[in-house]
């Protein structure tokens, strides 16, 4: 089996959304003087490749540790999108019209290439393809870019439906469009919105 590391690792002075405070890391322990190394990290919750769950725009929606276990182990699709603009679902129609229809409980990636801390209007969803995902029952989405589109009107529609994503998720040029699986684990903070996340795809040979 592959696994493809879908994660970007983070640090302070990577890019991320304008207004919100760097990254700080500070070591509170030493192996020398300790006998281990220890840090302390001050981050907001939506930095590098991260989760966002309903809650992060949806007042009454599901926080982090309201995502069952078993929502974390999907299939997943991931769609190329190599122009500027938003995902239709004529789009989709057209993936599905190769790859078959999205299933219920599944993860569907948007693969872009859009170049993380690149500056411009990035590419993203468009509602009407998220109500075709929302009605397939898809469960979650995941994209290469900072936002789910340049207005945030996509984001707010998909998490106040109940679902969850993930942004600015690397490597994926590296899996297949069908026949992959998605293994998205991450620490949960009670009443948490959005935490740092590494997903990873399992291949199999």
């Amino acid at each position: 089996m592959k696994v493809i590391d879908l994660a970007h690792p983070f640090q302070p002075g990577q890019p991320h959304y304008p207004g919100d405070p760097d990254q700080i890391t500070e070591q509170v322990a030493d192996i020398e003087t300790d006998g281990f190394l220890m840090h302390r990290y001050h981050l907001v919750g939506p930095w590098g490749t991260h989760v966002d769950a309903p809650s992060h725009f949806d007042p009454a929606g599901r926080t982090l540790d309201q995502i069952a276990a078993d929502e974390l182990v999907l299939p997943i699709y991931t769609v190329r999108f190599d122009q500027p603009g938003l995902v239709t679902p004529e789009y989709l129609l057209d993936f599905e019209a190769t790859h078959g229809t999205l299933p219920a409980g599944s993860f569907v990636a948007l693969h872009t290439g859009w170049v993380w801390g690149a500056e411009g209007i990035a590419p993203g969803w468009s509602i009407p393809a998220l109500e075709l995902l929302h009605h397939r029952g898809v469960t979650a989405i995941g994209h290469d870019l900072p936002d789910t589109d340049p207005g945030l009107d996509a984001q707010s529609w998909w998490l106040h439906h109940d679902h969850w994503q993930i942004e600015n998720l690397a490597n994926l040029d590296q899996v297949p469009a069908t026949g992959a699986t998605i293994v998205c684990g991450f620490p949960v903070p009670i009443a948490g919105a959005s935490f740092p996340v590494r997903p990873l795809v399992l291949i199999p040979d």
